[in-house]
């Protein structure tokens, strides 16, 4: 009876996440639409930051 009680708080958790995965989803084919690609931290060598592809560390980089 106890497992019951754990597989609900692991689905409970594993939905939280569903609409913040989406929304990055969206940033970045935002992104690529404005002929860009994601990069983790900082851009490449010349090419330049022209937006986010999510909330925390992913940046739309841009030749």
């Amino acid at each position: 009876m106890k497992i019951i009680y754990l597989l609900f708080a692991v689905v409970f958790l594993v939905l939280q996440g569903v609409p913040e995965f989406s929304k990055a989803q969206k940033l970045s084919k935002r992104c690529k639409l404005r002929g860009g690609f994601c990069s983790f931290l900082t851009c490449p060598f010349k090419t330049i930051r022209i937006g986010r592809c999510s909330n925390l560390a992913l940046f739309c980089c841009q030749r």
